[in-house]
């Protein structure tokens, strides 16, 4: 309900049509999922949350993970589809979608995909779009039976469903090179920007209002004497006063804003103007007092000073306005590939053509503004390492929408059938945008190979010491580059999904454990976070990081695994703890709180322990992945990063209480990141990292320090030898930084008398 409000008010109060737009759609979806849920057609929670749609069907999802009852290869036809209709006899109106399915089983339709195939001349945008040519490719090996046995699994959805594909647009993504927004998005966005409202102020400003507010100074200096004003009139001056009153009425008549002195002075010389005489002497004080300002500010107008002056006003005007250059840059998009990247950007960044001059009201010649150019890279390509370098890339989730082209390379490289591997690549990588459901009683999302076109062609897979070998390689140096860019932020699960992937081919076995959700958390956690728990147990045993989170690694390097106990209670009653998990009870005990209850609080301190005693994969990744040793030179640079943005992030000002509550569990999660690198060091070496903390502790502002002593001063005493109580305080004062608390978080001090009002 709550996001459905948020879309209503944008709906009405948005700052554009476009976004306006993007209002109404979401109105739509969020109806749709309050139908479901007051009229009990939706199973939410379970991976198949509408009966009549099977599992592998790509369902559009909106925020939180409930599923509209949309299929993205259903709905309206899309634009080829009724081209292609439109170019078939025979296709009947009303059951397009249907026909043009069975269609391409017929000679023509299977020619056709042979020769896309064969061409690459396909794009997948859902994965469904491949089911026809994966078909089509098993009749051409001769495998008749299997396309027989596929077809029949999604022949029954053929009225619903898209099951082949469009034609590409351009050329195929490259795994080597990759881009954040492509060409047609940027070109869009270059287009539609609007005129700057601060920069039309100001240059209506420098260009209209200070010239009348220089002849109003200056008309009224020609009547001093004896240093002060209105004392003589020169011939000609009350209608030379008139005329600058008519050019003043004028402006303000075309929207031009004039506050303050500047209409305060063109108040007076209209009296004066038209009476000199009934000016009083607070009036011609009132005018002495504006003219000096402005002449010991600016000097008389016309006078080298002043001139100087208004030359720099006018040179800071004098680029073009910021909306004509990107109309410029739009035009010069419009020749490059829509859906792709631009490697080499030296054609876009020349000076304004002639051509474009006449075109775009633009000066010839004109180089382009930074802020312009910036929203111009915005589609650059190249390697991820390089678009972080960019700052294009400026998180893990960002690195996680990229990181797919790669991998379906690697992943598809299996296949010794050149076409084969093209296409798996291509619906490896639409399947990775389809959006994860909300799942509950430890349920796990829809795999790839669980799809009936990619389970058909799956045997054909062959993974060498080869292929291995570089699957491996690719997972080392993707972790790398996410852990030394972001540094502070635990893996996101969009990440992990690359992670597991890579892993697979590799042949690695990784129990990588997502971030879970409090709000869903079940009381239970599944084997592979008791399989990570005791691998960290082994590996941080002595370390600072088991000191300062009071962890006896022993114990947790021979934990349990979890063993299945059949459930008395329906899923709304929230099960008690299952005896046998033995990961969830401690974490439970460690919290300081009972399993069980829907209280979200409660449960983020559960998982938040689960991350600590997990290290949250990064035991996975330094110590069986090798991390460690590739990262060892810079760990206390990575630590000294993630205090810096715990720093920033505490500093901030925050006026909405939910977002408080998240800043908190982000700068939490980095602490934990930084205590693993800290961890990591020699005692020297740790040593030094802590005394470059503390150095830039120190140079924080005195609130922040006061605030923040506890949790410092808790760093000192692990990093010393002590073990610190995970509840409450050390005597001498010393406190474990988390994130989840029941109550009101100790590091936000007392409520205000307001919130104790309100109680």
């Amino acid at each position: 309900m709550s996001q459905l409000s948020r879309a209503l008010l944008t709906e009405e109060t948005g700052p554009d049509p476009q976004t306006r737009a993007r209002a109404t759609a979401r109105i739509a979806r969020w109806q749709q999922v309050l139908a479901h849920v007051l009229e009990g057609t939706a199973d939410y929670g379970s991976r198949t949350p509408f009966a009549e749609i099977p599992a592998w069907a790509t369902p559009e999802v909106v925020t939180g993970g409930f599923a509209t009852g949309r299929l993205l290869a259903g709905g309206e036809l899309s634009e080829y589809e009724r081209e292609l209709a439109a170019s078939i006899p025979g296709i009947r109106p009303g059951h397009e979608r249907l026909d043009l399915n069975a269609w391409h089983l017929g000679d023509a339709g299977i020619r056709m995909l042979q020769a896309r195939l064969e061409s690459g001349d396909y794009r997948i945008d859902v994965p469904e779009e491949a089911a026809l040519p994966v078909a089509v490719w098993l009749l051409q090996q001769q495998r008749h039976e299997q396309a027989r046995t596929l077809i029949e699994t999604i022949a029954p959805f053929f009225g619903r469903l898209r099951f082949f594909p469009p034609p590409a647009r351009g050329l195929p993504a490259s795994a080597a090179e990759v881009h954040v927004f492509d060409v047609g998005t940027v070109r869009a966005r270059l287009a539609a920007q609007s005129v700057q409202a601060q920069v039309a102020l100001q240059r209506q400003a420098i260009e209209v209002r200070l010239p009348l507010y220089d002849a109003a100074v200056e008309h009224f200096l020609a009547t001093y004497a004896r240093d002060w004003p209105c004392r003589h009139y020169p011939p000609g001056w009350r209608g030379q006063a008139e005329s600058l009153c008519e050019r003043y009425q004028a402006a303000r008549r075309e929207g031009v804003q004039a506050r303050g002195r500047v209409a305060e002075l063109y108040a007076l010389l209209a009296r004066c103007a038209s009476d000199p005489e009934a000016l009083g002497g607070r009036e011609v004080g009132r005018i002495r007092r504006i003219v000096g300002d402005f002449v010991d500010k600016y000097g008389e107008p016309g006078s080298p000073t002043h001139r100087a002056h208004r030359d720099r006003q006018h040179r800071q005007i004098a680029a073009p306005d910021h909306h004509r250059v990107a109309r410029v840059l739009a035009a010069r998009l419009a020749g490059y590939q829509a859906d792709a990247g631009i490697a080499d950007f030296q054609p876009l960044l020349e000076p304004v053509t002639a051509a474009e001059a006449t075109a775009f009201a633009i000066p010839e010649g004109a180089s382009l503004p930074q802020p312009v150019r910036r929203r111009l890279e915005r589609c650059r390509s190249g390697t991820v390492a390089e678009l972080i370098e960019h700052g294009l890339v400026t998180s893990a989730e960002t690195m996680a929408q990229l990181l797919p082209a790669m991998t379906a390379e690697i992943r598809s490289a299996g296949f010794g059938d050149a076409t084969l591997r093209a296409l798996d690549a291509a619906t490896y990588r639409a399947f990775n945008r389809r959006r994860s459901l909300l799942l509950l009683d430890l349920q796990s999302q829809v795999a790839i190979g669980e799809l009936p076109w990619v389970a058909a062609i799956e045997a054909d897979r062959r993974t060498d010491a080869g292929a291995a070998g570089t699957a491996r390689q690719a997972l080392v140096e993707s972790a790398t580059l996410a852990i030394s860019a972001f540094p502070q932020t635990i893996v996101p699960n969009k990440l992990l999904q690359q992670f597991r992937t890579l892993a697979k081919v590799a042949k690695v076995e990784l129990p990588f454990v997502d971030e879970v959700a409090a709000d869903i958390f079940m009381g239970e956690f599944s084997d592979k976070f008791a399989d990570a728990a005791r691998r960290a147990g082994r590996s941080m045993a002595g370390t600072l990081y088991a000191r300062y989170y009071a962890i006896d690694t022993d114990a947790l390097a021979a934990l349990p695994d979890c063993r299945e106990v059949p459930m008395s209670k329906p899923w709304w009653r929230r099960p008690q703890p299952r005896k046998s998990d033995a990961l969830a009870v401690l974490c439970a005990r460690r919290a300081g709180v009972e399993l069980g209850g829907w209280n979200a609080a409660a449960n983020g301190a559960v998982i938040e322990q689960q991350q600590i005693l997990t290290t949250q994969n990064l035991a996975l990744l330094f110590a069986d992945l090798g991390l460690g040793e590739r990262l060892r030179p810079r760990l206390g640079e990575l630590a000294l990063t993630c205090f810096e943005w715990i720093c920033a992030r505490q500093q901030m000002r925050i006026e909405e209480h939910h977002a408080g509550l998240i800043m908190l569990k982000n700068t939490a999660y980095a602490w934990r990141q930084m205590l693993f690198y800290l961890s990591l060091l020699d005692a020297s070496a740790q040593r030094r990292a802590i005394d470059a903390i503390q150095a830039r502790y120190l140079t924080q502002p005195e609130s922040f320090k006061q605030c923040f002593w506890p949790v410092f001063l808790g760093l000192r005493r692990a990093a010393d030898g002590h073990s610190l109580p995970q509840q409450g305080a050390t005597a001498e004062g010393a406190r474990v930084f988390r994130g989840w608390t029941l109550g009101r978080h100790w590091l936000l001090g007392p409520p205000s008398a307001a919130v104790v009002d309100r109680g």
